[in-house]
């Protein structure tokens, strides 16, 4: 709510945001009726409540069936009018289909500039900012830079050389723009993180990836932090902690996730449709198997774990800001070099 990530980003989330802790849910056996009602919801039947229409709408399309998943969708929006995922939910299964993630560079752009993001993006930036002012960096590379919205409105007090690594040509261009208006020196790398760490050699004196990492598959992580570990002695990540869950379909965590998507959804005013439609709901409906998933979310102690293997020593955590998805962490891990 995106990277050098498998594709472009990024939710702050949608990374959703935005990753596994240990608190997993029930398991089926101990649901008592009521959480057994909404596994056994079926798209076709009349509902009647909100919860069990979303719930059915969702399966449905999940399982390819939008015309069932419409008419959930449409029972959910007469049992509650004032329910934006409702109403996002009708619309986009009216269409056929959800819209790709990051096939809508406008989509992604406005999401990131208004709700919560103004917030989280200004708490980002600004601890880069110190982060850069304490360790004076000569040489940086961020990956999966975006449209530059974290990295810009660091590179005030202290301006290091700065590599950029993004897979979306658009956002790429906009990053590179402002930096050469900027008179900062550069370097641009038009590709995935897998990509660039495959190949590139150089090292840097401090590496970041501010909501980037997340949409890399485990594998990938674990290979990539490898090498930014062999390349660097310092990293930033900044992503959000996203607690484990045996089941998507567990009813506690479906209840928790449709109130944070209506409240994310709420944020946003004249765009909501545009955010709503082209990036939130894309990125949640891929949790609940209606694509290939865009974001691999983990909760912050297993990112820790992840960078621990991968050759990171010192390890400090904090959290940066409310949002309506999880908490975002900045995580800053040092090598015995560092």
């Amino acid at each position: 709510m995106a990277v050098a990530r498998a594709r472009p980003r990024r939710a702050p989330g949608v990374g959703l945001p935005a990753v596994l802790a240990r608190a997993v849910l029930p398991r089926r056996s101990h649901l008592n009726e009521e959480h057994v009602l909404i596994h056994q919801t079926h798209p076709a039947d009349t509902h009647t409540d909100t919860e069990t229409a979303l719930c059915a709408a969702i399966r449905a399309y999940s399982s390819g069936d939008t015309t069932a998943a419409h008419s959930a969708a449409e029972q959910a929006r007469a049992l509650d009018p004032d329910s934006e995922l409702a109403r996002l939910l009708a619309v986009i299964t009216a269409g056929g289909d959800a819209a790709g993630v990051y096939d809508s560079p406008a989509a992604f752009r406005a999401f990131i500039r208004g709700g919560g993001n103004i917030g989280l993006y200004e708490a980002t930036s600004g601890a880069l900012r110190e982060l850069y002012r304490q360790h004076r960096p000569q040489r940086l590379l961020d990956i999966g830079t975006g449209d530059g919205m974290a990295l810009l409105p660091a590179l005030t007090e202290h301006r290091p050389a700065v590599g950029v690594v993004e897979p979306s040509a658009a956002l790429l261009a906009e990053t590179t723009a402002e930096l050469t208006r900027r008179g900062i020196p550069h370097l641009a790398w038009p590709c995935t993180a897998q990509d660039f760490t495959a190949t590139h050699t150089r090292r840097w004196d401090l590496v970041q990836s501010t909501f980037a990492l997340q949409s890399l598959p485990e594998a990938d992580k674990a290979r990539v932090l490898r090498w930014i570990a062999a390349h660097t002695d310092r990293f930033v990540l900044v992503e959000f902690d996203v607690p484990e869950v045996a089941s998507v379909w567990e009813p506690a965590w479906f209840r928790d996730c449709l109130a944070r998507l209506e409240r994310g959804l709420r944020e946003y005013d004249d765009d909501r449709d545009l955010v709503g439609a082209g990036f939130i709901l894309p990125v949640i409906l891929g949790k609940f198997g209606t694509a290939t998933p865009t974001n691999y979310e983990l909760a912050i102690d297993a990112w820790e774990g992840l960078l621990r293997e991968a050759g990171f020593a010192g390890i400090t955590t904090r959290r940066l800001a409310d949002y309506w998805w999880r908490p975002p962490f900045l995580v800053e891990a040092v090598t015995g070099a560092g």
